[in-house]
């Protein structure tokens, strides 16, 4: 048992340290070039620039495109998260195709998740997408978007592309080493240990984060929803409910606060241990199950937002370009109390790509 649990703090100390980089501007850049896709972030260890896995990179292609040109007469529906958002709906196809049969109103459908996002960096990734664009955008919340380290990151584009570049999504799947239930529950008892901690010291922060998201939509003329993202309840049964707890209470008020949807689709999903890799991210039989649920509420909001019937195509409105030092994310002025409280591009180099993603 030693020796695992240094196994693990090593590569979870690891995984910090990837997840705390981001992407600066280059100088190219800061001379009104354009510069390589890029993600940063500015925290205490100082600004970094990261290396942009397969996920990262089609998210800021997708931004760029809907920057350039808007689908015609047609609503569009974003997932923002983490790797957990990620794995949770089928393809964008699919789920675009099972949104239309629910609610009649064809969709253009983008699964934003990227590996090592933070709400910080969604806000930024929120400022660039076009002003009035007929949209739900889901904010994925769940435990470890409320560990991450405070950030300032900033977003580098890359040109346009039509059509992008082939995107698989997924990197879990049945068909690979999935966690049995004793090493799940060895990284339950994990969780507790070492990530709790970081949940409880950087929360308020990520509330913050959060509120700055929601803030940023409205703005823009989007509409937020705030999303629970998968986790196993076979397997994690108890052990999480006062961190769940916590962030379910902020997310509650930020819903009140700003009028929008809080969905919590955990439990109704009927998800089962077998439809997860690890804790927090689904496989094949899991996103079937939990993507349902997510196409039949959009039908139901798209139709509420009165995004069910054909919208003129607004033309895309520029963002203001991010500035090399944005300003602090704001935080809420009153906090819900609980204890534990992107001359041409270059090709940029694929990373993390088999790596183990962390455990949220």
């Amino acid at each position: 048992m030693r020796r695992r649990d240094a196994v693990a703090v090593a590569a979870c100390a690891a995984l910090a340290v990837a997840a705390a980089a981001g992407v600066a501007h280059s100088s190219a850049a800061a001379a009104g070039l354009r510069s390589q896709p890029s993600f940063a972030s500015g925290g205490s260890a100082g600004r970094q620039v990261e290396t942009l896995g397969k996920d990262a990179l089609h998210r800021l292609q997708i931004v760029a495109n809907l920057r350039a040109r808007l689908p015609d007469e047609q609503p569009v529906v974003i997932l923002l998260g983490g790797s957990s958002a990620r794995e949770s709906t089928v393809d964008d196809r699919d789920w675009a195709a099972q949104i239309a049969r629910y609610g009649g109103t064809t969709v253009t459908a983008y699964n934003l998740g990227c590996r090592h996002d933070t709400y910080a960096l969604d806000r930024e990734i929120v400022k660039l997408l076009p002003a009035d664009m007929p949209a739900v955008v889901y904010i994925g919340v769940n435990l470890g978007r409320f560990a991450s380290p405070p950030g300032a990151p900033t977003v580098t584009l890359p040109e346009t592309a039509f059509p992008p570049p082939v995107y698989y999504q997924h990197i879990y799947s049945v068909n690979k080493k999935v966690q049995t239930a004793a090493t799940k529950r060895f990284y339950v008892d994990y969780w507790l240990t070492k990530r709790w901690p970081e949940f409880t010291a950087r929360y308020e922060y990520n509330l913050g984060a959060l509120e700055s998201v929601i803030q940023a939509c409205l703005a823009r003329g989007l509409h937020p929803v705030l999303l629970d993202l998968p986790r196993d309840l076979a397997v994690i049964g108890h052990a999480f409910d006062e961190p769940v707890a916590t962030y379910k209470t902020g997310c509650v008020w930020l819903s009140r606060k700003y009028g929008i949807p809080w969905l919590t689709p955990v439990k109704a999903a009927g998800l089962e241990d077998g439809d997860f890799f690890d804790l927090f991210h689904l496989v094949e039989p899991g996103r079937v199950k939990y993507q349902k649920l997510l196409s039949q509420k959009t039908a139901r909001l798209l139709d509420d937002y009165g995004l069910d019937r054909p919208q003129p195509t607004p033309t895309p409105t520029p963002s203001p370009t991010p500035s090399s030092t944005p300003s602090a994310t704001p935080t809420p002025t009153a906090q819900p109390t609980q204890n534990p409280t992107a001359t041409p591009t270059p090709t940029p180099t694929t990373t993390h790509t088999s790596a183990p993603e962390p455990q949220a």
